[in-house]
């Protein structure tokens, strides 16, 4: 969940992106993974759901392990529309990868990125593909 003001525009890296509407420090949380408003399920799901489903959540979903257990993260906000940078102005803040900080000070309607390698373990496979968000 985007602890900031947010909005989706045209991106220059992919489609779409998700650029603040608000100065941030760097440091400041940014977000954090919030089981009230995005959706946690195990990865063994996704191929239970129909095609398109699965598609989506290719696309806007990212895998990572909790628990010892692979599970897709779908943002239920703007989060889901964050392009990957290997230069990214937010980094992860906790070892859980629960929350992005600041990596440096953001100004309002700078396009907010992180890099996928750092959480996403279907990273190689979407940037691979050109899919950048």
């Amino acid at each position: 969940m985007l602890l900031v003001s947010a909005s989706i525009k045209h991106s220059p890296i992919h489609g779409f992106g998700c650029f603040t509407n608000e100065r941030i420090r760097k440091g400041q949380v940014v977000w954090v993974l919030d089981r009230r408003i995005d959706v946690v399920m195990p990865a063994a799901q996704v191929s239970t759901l129909p095609e398109p489903a699965q598609a989506f959540l290719r696309m806007y979903g990212y895998w990572t392990r909790q628990d010892g257990v692979e599970v897709v993260v779908l943002c239920g906000d703007h989060a889901k529309h964050m392009n990957h940078s290997d230069e990214p102005n937010l980094i992860e803040g906790d070892a859980n990868g629960e929350s992005d900080v600041a990596l440096r000070d953001i100004e309002a309607g700078e396009e907010l990125t992180c890099n996928y390698h750092h959480f996403d373990l279907a990273a190689s496979q979407k940037l691979g593909a050109g899919a950048g968000s």
